[in-house]
């Protein structure tokens, strides 16, 4: 005996006290009795205990007698090599799975025999879920699983945790399997089904050694079917599906086998209940091509529902996926529309898909407006510098007066002259000094040497005849094709008078400028001012070389290039395959015409021209919608060769969805279920402050259609709901927000998950890695089962507290001490 207060037994001498104080007891039974009280009361104090040591192992057998395991015999056989290993002692229980009864003539002795029946399901979740709650926390034990390891109810993650947590082994008899028959095990949608939109489906067919082909239906009409495939295992198989109806669809994969006979097709078929969702609802705004929106109808198929704006009406965007801007002006798109555009796309997730030619980007006046802000293109407006051809002729006074410092001005101011004429120039030199003589003839600017060498040879001599020379330049220029034409005369004005006024009002009129220029430090010259008036030019002075002129001898121009250029521009793919699918981005045609574009920093360059950066498509994330800009007309001359082109339709209607509110969707549902509950939850994926609404539609809940599950906020953008709903029930909801987003969800009933024949090999059970993972043994052959070891993790002492008794015991003894000095009292009285 043990007490966990001893210190309370330096009380038990008190109990003399009763036989002396206050006076010598007389009543030696009275006294007696309240020793006991004081005795018992002081033991009940420290509080004494009992420890024995023991132990009570619980061994817990799950066996798997579901459909799946190939051998029924093999079953019964493991079952009796189990019983032998399981150590001596304890408390034995066998827990059954499966439906099916044991064939065996000898059954196993069990202390306790538990089964879980769930149609001929193995649901290994539960059982060791089941097997957990039947060992006491701190008895020792372990688990003991015979089983293929393919499980209907692949939840057991949390039972393996706390066999580990508990310390508690898992020992595995690895059953085997049917590998031999033909048998559908794997029906996954791999996209969001939505009506005229192709989606996938993967399917996965177990074999072995056989030749098998792939069938997909919806609602019983085929829609795909597979090539004949030879499969030795497991083989995946991807069918293609375009959903003619929004709604819920029943989804029927089937393999067949061809080249024999299959042995069992009731496992051939896996069906599916699917949420289809409605076409993507396009507004359309469009007007330079007539009956575009009907092209375009045509060209994407039933998976897009277009719409034009009523006139006078709002655009109604909250009921909008996609809003395409095609070729419009941007007179007729008003700042208003604009604007309520780009909120739509910015604050809730619509798409915005830009095209067209003449009338859209900078040609349509889209510049510096809002829908140029929210693209991923810039709208260029180049300019064209024009530098018109020019042929200069050069008349020099080379007389007498011009010797010295004049002669050098005239020669600096020639050279000036040259300076500012371009290679496509032209330029001659005549000389004037009593006749007239080319110094350098009409010739390419481009020489500049001869020019050079030309004037560098020119020196003062001789008389001053100016008139011949400049007729001599007018007869010169007047058959050379350039744009402008400049006769420049340099003198002293110390020249002859004579008949100008009508030769220079006919050069003028023939297209011919006359300018003069006055060098050296002579006064103003009217003769020269004159000159240059009637021959349509400038008259400049040049005292000296500080002072030279600024001459001007033809005139510069920028003009706006055409944005829109007609070609054949071949294209290069530069976007990622999720923007084309299944279509040969490759083969994609050139286009006619192009709107030039710069690309944005941090948008997607999806297509340009072959060989360069400029842009043909493009997109970007806008807030929480996506901008696509196509620069050229979807529909139109540019992309004529687009239209022949089969995949034209499949690639813009890929390119659209992407764009569209369907692909970021401003929640992820998901939905899970037990047997009795539905668990719903709705995960924010985009910046908003929306809030899911969930409502129940479906015809096994007729009685329950339009009823909103209420969903309430765990997390900051994460909403959980629950229902209850039947294990047979398929659930179909619809989630929705205020800002128009719609979208279907089905979870299937709980029993049709998967069929017991018809769980993926590759799903199953994990056994060795789990009975490693535990401590426990795995084992193939069953004759070689070895001792099944359980843990003993708690304690083995059992305590048993004695002070409860003694507590009892004074107050016993107290009761009989006042029933005995009661009794005494009434006999002294009688007497």
């Amino acid at each position: 005996m043990n007490f966990q207060f001893p210190e309370f037994l330096w009380l038990l001498p008190l109990a003399a006290l009763v036989w002396f104080v206050p006076r010598r007891a007389v009543a030696w039974r009275h006294a007696l009795l309240r020793t006991v009280v004081i005795f018992a009361l002081v033991l009940g104090l420290a509080r004494p205990v009992l420890v024995s040591v023991a132990w009570t192992d619980h061994h817990v057998v799950i066996v798997d007698r579901s459909a799946s395991v190939a051998d029924p015999d093999a079953i019964d056989a493991a079952l009796r090599a189990v019983e032998q290993a399981l150590p001596e002692g304890g408390v034995r229980v066998l827990l059954e799975i499966g439906g099916r009864s044991s064939t065996a003539s000898e059954q196993p002795t069990f202390d306790q025999h538990l089964a879980i029946d769930q149609s001929h399901a193995s649901p290994l979740g539960a059982a060791l879920a089941r097997a957990l709650r039947t060992i006491p926390e701190g008895s020792g034990g372990a688990v003991t699983l015979i089983s293929d390891g393919l499980a209907t109810d692949g939840r057991w993650q949390s039972g393996l945790q706390e066999l580990t947590l508990r310390g508690l082994p898992l020992h595995c008899v690895e059953l085997a399997h049917d590998t031999e028959d033909v048998r559908t095990v794997g029906l996954t949608v791999l996209d969001d089904l939505r009506v005229g939109h192709v989606g996938r489906v993967r399917i996965a067919i177990a074999a072995a050694k056989a030749t098998v082909q792939v069938t997909l239906t919806v609602d019983g009409e085929q829609v795909a079917q597979s090539r004949e495939i030879a499969c030795n295992g497991i083989v995946t198989v991807e069918l293609p599906i375009e959903p003619s109806k929004a709604g819920y669809v029943a989804l029927t994969a089937k393999v067949g086998r061809t080249d024999a006979v299959d042995a069992d097709p009731s496992n051939n078929e896996l069906v599916r209940t699917v949420a289809v969702q409605d076409p993507l609802r396009v507004l359309y705004l469009g007007a330079r091509v007539q009956d575009a929106a009907a092209h375009l109808g045509q060209l994407l198929g039933g998976g897009f529902e277009l719409r034009e704006p009523t006139s006078g009406q709002p655009l109604d965007l909250e009921r909008t996926d996609l809003t395409m801007l095609d070729d419009r002006p941007a007179d007729q798109v008003p700042e208003s529309w604009q604007q309520e555009m780009a909120d739509a796309v910015q604050q809730r997730g619509m798409g915005l898909f830009v095209s067209g030619g003449r009338s859209a980007f900078g040609p349509g006046g889209y510049h510096d407006t809002v829908i140029e802000t929210i693209s991923p293109v810039e709208y260029v407006q180049k300019e064209e510098k024009k530098d018109p051809s020019t042929t200069l002729a050069i008349v020099i006074d080379t007389s007498g007066s011009m010797v010295g410092n004049r002669m050098t001005l005239a020669k600096e101011v020639a050279r000036l002259a040259i300076r500012r004429l371009q290679p496509h120039d032209k330029v001659g030199i005549v000389e004037f000094y009593g006749t007239k003589q080319w110094a350098a003839p009409v010739q390419s600017a481009a020489n500049s040497i001869d020019i050079q060498r030309a004037l560098n040879r020119l020196g003062a001599a001789g008389g001053t005849v100016l008139f011949p020379a400049v007729e001599e330049s007018y007869y010169a220029l007047k058959n050379v094709q350039t744009r402008y034409k400049h006769v420049l005369i340099v003198t002293d004005a110390g020249v002859e008078t004579g008949p100008y006024e009508a030769l220079l009002r006919k050069m003028s009129d023939d297209g011919i400028a006359v300018s003069t220029v006055l060098v050296g430090p002579g006064r103003h010259s009217e003769f020269l001012v004159e000159i240059a008036d009637w021959g349509g030019g400038r008259y400049y002075h040049s005292p000296d070389r500080f002072n030279l002129p600024e001459l001007l001898l033809k005139k510069p121009s920028t003009s706006m290039l055409p944005p829109y250029r007609p070609g054949n521009f071949q294209i290069e793919a530069r976007g990622g395959r999720g923007w084309w699918g299944d279509v040969d981005s490759d083969a994609i045609p050139p286009v006619q015409t192009l709107v030039e574009t710069s690309l944005r920093p941090g948008a997607d360059l999806l297509l340009s021209v072959a060989g360069s950066s400029r842009p043909v498509m493009a997109s970007w994330q806008y807030g929480l919608g996506r901008v696509t800009s196509l620069s050229t007309e979807p529909v139109g001359p540019g992309t004529r060769k687009w239209s022949e082109w089969p995949g034209y339709g499949p690639m813009l209607g890929r390119v659209l969805s992407r764009t569209s509110r369907s692909a970021q969707p401003p929640f992820a549902v998901t939905v899970r279920r037990d047997a009795t509950h539905l668990y719903i939850e709705a995960r924010r994926e985009v910046r908003s402050s929306v809030v899911p609404v969930m409502e129940l539609s479906g015809d096994n809940l007729a009685g329950d259609k339009g009823v909103q599950i209420p969903m309430r906020e765990v997390a900051p953008g994460v909403f959980h709901g629950t229902r209850i709903a039947a294990i047979d029930d398929t659930v179909k909801l619809v989630a929705s927000t205020s800002d128009g987003w719609r979208h279907r969800v089905c979870s299937d009933p709980l029993s049709a998950r998967a069929p017991e024949t018809q769980v993926d090999p590759r799903a199953a059970l994990p056994t060795a890695a789990i009975a490693v993972a535990t401590g426990g043994a795995h084992v193939r052959d069953v004759a070689a089962i070895p001792t099944l070891a359980v843990a003993r993790t708690g304690s083995p002492l059992q305590v048993w507290p004695v002070w409860l008794w003694f507590v009892l015991l004074a107050l016993l003894t107290y009761v009989l001490d006042v029933w005995h000095r009661r009794r005494a009292g009434a006999a002294r009285r009688l007497v």
